[in-house]
């Protein structure tokens, strides 16, 4: 296959195109600036994030989109902007240059998140579940009504439901690291809140089997054994085999932080039914094997 990618360069992307250059497929990267050479890749086309209509599609058999302005930081209005417009209005682009494309692809995998079920306490969260309340979901909700529009194309839409991605070099593993060897972690809140996390060795095989299967519609990409913040937190400190502070009230973390705090206070009990139906055979299924996989 002829797989694209935009956000190569990211610590997703650039797992991905080694993955599926390791499985015999080759990779056209979607770079912003001329002229790169990134590793594990055959070709490397302009992604004009201002005009994203712009981009070349042509004979791919599979694009799969995860740029996207990073969701950390204080949440101005100006940031809530550039997060939803980076989502949004680039997927509303790129399903623009698949419309004029006369060899377009199949497939068309799109990025969302876990955040498109809101707070939802201790419930089971699978692909079928409605989505939530909050801005996070606000822009899945958005993020995926734009990418969908390409199915009318009769392509393959799949969205990438992803929660946290636990890995040696990138994602949230490194800032956990830091954290708790500095023994500042910390249960947040309460502790009881879910959290959907996905090593990243399991995050690029799904997306693979998302492009080499035709797998359409949502996929949450998260380990089928979700723990509670407060077990998240023993489970690092441990493999770190440090100590925590006390808790961090949930109040101080909504004064600290704003609405930045609903990413680690919101509960999501995710499960991935869509690839536990498929026979997908988790690389990293426990918490305790990721961590020992990352560090």
């Amino acid at each position: 296959m002829r797989i694209g990618i935009t956000g190569a360069t990211g610590f997703i992307g650039t797992a991905l195109a080694k993955a599926a250059t390791d499985r015999g497929h080759q990779v056209i990267a979607f770079s912003r600036r001329k002229g790169t050479s990134l590793p594990c890749t055959t070709e490397v086309r302009l992604f004009d994030t201002s005009r994203p209509e712009s981009l070349d599609p042509s004979g791919l058999d599979a694009l799969v989109h995860l740029a996207g302005e990073n969701v950390l930081g204080y949440w101005t209005r100006a940031k809530k902007q550039r997060i939803l417009a980076s989502r949004v209005d680039s997927t509303r682009g790129i399903v623009e240059a698949l419309k004029n494309c006369a060899q377009r692809p199949a497939s068309f995998i799109c990025a969302s998140g876990t955040g498109a079920y809101g707070h939802r306490g201790d419930e089971i969260l699978t692909e079928s579940s409605s989505g939530g309340p909050g801005f996070l979901a606000d822009v899945c909700a958005k993020w995926e009504a734009s990418a969908r529009e390409a199915a009318s194309l009769g392509m393959t839409v799949s969205h990438l439901r992803t929660g946290m991605v636990l890995g040696h070099d990138g994602g949230a593993w490194p800032l956990l690291r830091r954290i708790f060897r500095w023994r500042i972690g910390s249960r947040l809140g309460n502790g009881r809140q879910w959290v959907p996390w996905i090593h990243l060795d399991d995050e690029v095989g799904i997306i693979l089997e998302a492009a080499e299967k035709g797998i359409g519609g949502p996929i949450n990409l998260s380990s089928p054994n979700p723990v509670t913040n407060a077990e998240f937190t023993r489970r690092i400190a441990t493999a770190l085999k440090t100590t925590t502070l006390p808790p961090v009230p949930a109040f101080m973390m909504r004064l600290l932080l704003g609405e930045l705090a609903g990413v680690a206070l919101d509960s999501q009990r995710v499960q991935p039914k869509v690839m536990l139906d498929r026979g997908y055979t988790f690389q990293h299924p426990t918490l305790d094997g990721a961590l020992a996989a990352c560090l």
